[in-house]
Formats: structure tokens, C-alpha cells, sequence
């Protein structure tokens, strides 16, 4: 008998899109992806990350029960257009003062949680996305989650500080995007840093 190992397309398979509404959500990870260049805007943009778990929405990993995720990517910018103001904004329920318009630390609202919106979207490979369409605070009376089941993590590729091999907790896709930017090609033409990473072409579960 011949045996013979079969492979198919499979990227349609796997977890369905969450559909669009509010959800109760965490923020577990914020990523500092570096500088690339915007061919839509014709300039280089530093672009932050944030990665949200849903305590409610669950899903089954390797026998493991876990909260399903959702991140946004947003221009690094507290401009009075900018996306990332407007998030925020909208997640702390109140505009920023002119003293935090000089600076405000991200690290505040790692562990916070929100209520997230989702829209869906269809990607360029005809799948279906659930994309945050908006951040608020958690309506007065909502149970606050207790917990963040994922690992806190905030990485910042432009801080030679934050050593590379940070990059090892965030998910395979999120490092690929990092490894575009110019602080990391920067970084690992002259860093001594031991990082491998190997190459994963899966999507992630959720």
C-alpha cells in the first residue's frame, strides 16, 4: 500500500470571526513596532500596538482553554487627529490635559481594563475580521475582569534599553511586523543580542 502525506488550503479553516459588538476586555500587551515607511502617506510612521484579551469569548488551544484576543495598530502620535488620542481619550473617559499632551506613559493602561466595539472587515484574502472600532471605559455597574490570563508584556524596538529577546513572548506575526521597522534592522546589523526566531507561517488561533 503507498502511503502518501496530502496537504490542502486550509486558511479559510479555523476559529470564527467574533462577531461584530461590545466586549469586556483587558489590555495584556502594548508593542512600540518601530518606524516604516506609509506608501499610502509618502513618509516613515512609528506605530504602536495594543493587544486585548476577552475573559468572555473563549476558545479551546491545544486542549487549553483561553480568552480570545483582538489588537490594534495605531500611528504613535497624540496629535488632536490622531487615532491613538482619540482611543485613549475614549477609553479614560476624559480628554488629556495640556501636561499630558507632553508626555503620558503608555505603561498606565497595561492590566486596564475597557470595553471594546468590533466591526468586521474583509482582508485581502477574502477572510472575515473582527476590527476594535472603538475603546471606552466599562459601563458603571459592569463587573471589572480580576485577572489578565496572558503574560503583561510591553516592548518597544526603538528603546535599545528593551533587549530583543523580549520579542520571544510576543506572537510570531506581531515579530515579523517588528522585524520591517528600521530601529530593528538597525539594531541587529551591529547587535551582539542572541535572537532566533523560527519561522512560523500559521495564523494565530485567534
Amino acid at each position: 500500500m503507498a502511503i502518501d502525506i496530502i496537504v490542502k488550503d486550509t486558511s479559510n479553516e479555523g476559529f470564527a470571526p467574533l462577531e461584530a459588538g461590545a466586549y469586556r476586555a483587558v489590555c495584556y500587551a502594548i508593542v512600540n513596532m518601530g518606524t516604516t515607511w506609509n506608501d499610502y502617506y509618502k513618509h516613515e510612521q512609528t506605530k504602536i500596538m495594543f493587544c486585548w484579551e476577552l475573559p468572555d469569548e473563549r476558545i479551546t488551544v491545544d486542549g487549553e482553554d483561553k480568552p480570545r484576543a483582538l489588537s490594534q495598530t495605531y500611528t504613535l502620535s497624540l496629535n488632536e487627529k490622531s487615532g491613538l488620542r482619540k482611543m485613549l481619550e475614549g477609553w479614560r473617559g476624559r480628554a488629556f490635559t495640556p501636561e499630558e499632551l507632553q508626555g503620558f506613559s503608555l505603561s498606565k493602561v497595561l492590566g486596564a481594563p475597557c470595553l471594546i466595539s468590533t466591526v468586521i472587515r474583509t482582508g485581502n484574502n477574502g477572510r472575515d475580521y473582527a476590527n476594535v472600532a472603538s475603546v471606552s471605559r466599562l459601563p458603571k455597574g459592569m463587573e471589572v475582569p480580576k485577572t489578565v490570563e496572558n503574560p503583561k508584556v510591553i516592548f518597544d524596538i526603538t528603546n535599545e534599553e528593551c533587549p530583543l529577546s523580549e520579542m520571544s513572548k510576543l506572537p510570531e506575526w506581531i515579530q515579523k511586523r517588528i522585524f520591517e521597522s528600521a530601529e530593528y534592522k538597525a539594531r541587529t546589523a551591529s547587535d551582539n543580542d542572541d535572537y532566533v526566531v523560527v519561522d512560523n507561517e500559521e495564523d494565530l488561533p485567534f
